[in-house]
């Protein structure tokens, strides 16, 4: 795997682990507050950061408002509903041509159809 491919897979694995942390937050205080889960997650991201603060410092230097992106972006991601990622994903399958269902899911197409 290409160096780039790495990284940029690596900068994804990060934005995903902020978005888990930042909901995490957002369900404080009830059942699916899990602190050991949250801490665990924590070491995990603090110790991936480590192996990619050298690319990312590099990155920074070339691309100033690509990390802003990034954060901006999975803020975007945590304040829609599970309507609208829905939707976004349905969007995103099209863009990129691809059955939004995977293959697994069998349409009907007689469903569509008037009874």
């Amino acid at each position: 795997m290409k160096d780039s491919t790495i990284f940029s897979k690596g900068v994804k694995l990060i934005a995903l682990l902020q978005a888990s942390l930042e909901q995490m937050d957002e369900v404080k205080g009830t059942a699916l507050d899990k602190q050991r889960t949250k801490q665990l997650m924590r070491q995990l991201e603090r110790s991936i950061e480590k192996d990619i603060q050298g690319p990312l410092t590099a990155l920074d230097n070339t691309d100033s408002t690509l990390l802003t992106n990034i954060q901006q972006n999975v803020e975007m991601i945590l304040d829609l509903n599970l309507e609208e990622i829905a939707i976004l994903r349905s969007e995103v399958a099209e863009v990129r041509d691809v059955d939004p269902f995977g293959e697994h899911f069998d349409i009907n197409p007689n469903a569509a159809k008037a009874k």
